[in-house]
């Protein structure tokens, strides 16, 4: 079985609800179970599972435990790079207290 074909999943169907007056409600925007682009796998499909064990067994897996231990979501989509800043800095055990560099000016 070919990675692009166990990678085809159906998205969920959009939610509508009517109102007591026969009105029908569209569902709010939400980043909630969005579709992933045609070029990415979801981790949890069997091409997913099937791209991790393969870089499992050839030890590509270096810093993936690393970087799980530290993963944190982002409490909001503006805060995308903040919070993967938290996850890299922890995943290398840089020590937020030490000086790495002096003081400097504009």
């Amino acid at each position: 079985t070919s990675l692009a074909s166990l990678s085809q999943s159906q998205s969920p169907p959009a939610l509508t609800t009517t109102t007591n007056d026969g009105k029908e409600n569209k569902p709010k925007p939400s980043f909630y179970k969005r579709p992933l682009p045609d070029a990415c796998i979801a981790f949890t499909s069997p091409a997913g599972k099937a791209v991790f064990a393969s870089a499992l067994q050839t030890n590509g897996l270096k810093s993936f435990f690393s970087l799980m231990e530290q993963f944190t979501t982002q409490s909001e989509p503006a805060y995308c790079g903040i919070s993967t800043l938290v996850v890299v800095l922890n995943a290398l055990a840089v020590d937020p207290r030490q000086t790495w560099k002096g003081p400097w000016r504009w």
